[in-house]
């Protein structure tokens, strides 16, 4: 009796020996010759194909190095020393010196006060600061210390300071070491008394009545008239120098 031919495909077993595991998807490493495969493979296949596919990892970070040493691994450019001196020394010098000036030409501006007529209030050489504004928002007032442009008749440039003592309408008079304004004594703290009198006059429109607080020694109103309202510059505010005379002016 003929024994049973193998199906197609089939490799031969010898009775009686344990039947070879076949490759599984668990089985790893490359087939070789009688390994038992029931059909073989095509002719472009790989076993890498199998395999599953490695995902590409990140891309290593560049390495991070410090603000300083960065700054040092770029190039450095020299500097002009002409474009250093206009940019840091010119420039801001020439800024400061406009603005300086805009501020004394509006709002407000420093003298120097040339003599003692305003004694003791204001010495010979004290520094003081004129507010240029105030009187854009009030109008001039009694007793207010004013800085102003001498009448064109007395022709001298230099600015004047001394106190306000009549207002356009006021009546004002001197006599017996007093100061009359509307018939009253007009006092003011400290100013010196006048040896010299004058006869009462009334201040004109546009006009004002100007006095120094050394009064004997003043070249003021009782000398050469009014002083036009128009050559007011500003109101003298403070002493600010030297500092053992700071002080306020203002009312």
């Amino acid at each position: 009796m003929s024994k049973p031919m193998p199906e197609s495909g089939d490799r031969n077993e010898t009775p009686g020996a344990a039947p070879q595991q076949r490759p599984g998807p668990d089985w790893f490493g490359e087939p070789s010759e009688g390994s038992g495969w029931i059909t073989p493979p095509p002719d472009n296949w790989s076993w890498d194909n199998d395999r599953p596919a490695e995902e590409p990892g990140p891309e290593p970070a560049e390495a991070a190095f410090p603000a300083e040493q960065e700054a040092e691994a770029l190039p450095r450019k020299k500097r002009s020393p002409l474009r250093w001196l206009l940019r840091d020394l010119v420039i801001p010098l020439a800024v400061a010196f406009g603005v300086a000036m805009i501020f004394q030409a509006t709002v407000a501006k420093p003298y120097q006060i040339p003599t003692g007529s305003m004694k003791p209030t204001i010495q010979d050489n004290d520094r003081i600061l004129a507010d240029r504004l105030i009187y854009h928002f009030r109008s001039i007032h009694r007793g207010d210390v004013i800085v102003f442009n001498p009448p064109a008749d007395l022709h001298q440039d230099t600015p004047f300071v001394k106190r306000v003592i009549g207002i356009p309408g006021d009546t004002v008079e001197i006599k017996h070491g007093q100061v009359l304004v509307n018939g009253k004594p007009f006092v003011v703290p400290n100013a010196r008394q006048t040896d010299y009198t004058m006869p009462q006059e009334t201040v004109p429109a546009g006009q004002l009545f100007v006095l120094g607080d050394n009064r004997d020694e003043s070249y003021d109103s009782h000398r050469w008239g009014f002083v036009p309202i128009d050559n007011v510059i500003g109101r003298a505010e403070i002493v600010y120098w030297p500092l053992s005379h700071l002080q306020f002016l203002g009312n």
